[in-house]
């Protein structure tokens, strides 16, 4: 008999991350505040960072995905506040 490995605590983590951002959504519907602070909180990260820094890269780009979750909500983040999308 073929002996298994345990998955990889990360890798185990990371797998439940995938499913709560693929499956939740589709249970439940986002809530518009938590996501503006979510996204307020990534672009303060994303713009003071350093542009070669790993983690200012990771900050923009869930800033980004949460923006895209912001959009299907019709908001949109114009200067220094959020509005109605067009």
């Amino acid at each position: 008999m073929k002996k298994v490995t345990p998955m990889p605590k990360v890798l185990a983590a990371a797998s439940a991350a995938l499913l709560l951002f693929t499956v939740a959504p589709a249970l439940a519907k986002p809530n518009k505040a938590a996501l503006e602070k979510t996204y307020l909180d990534l672009n303060e990260q994303c713009r003071g960072g350093s542009g070669d820094d790993p983690d200012t890269i990771k900050a923009c780009d869930q800033r980004e995905a949460v923006a895209a979750q912001l959009k299907e909500l019709h908001t949109c983040f114009a200067g220094d506040r959020f509005k109605r999308c067009k």
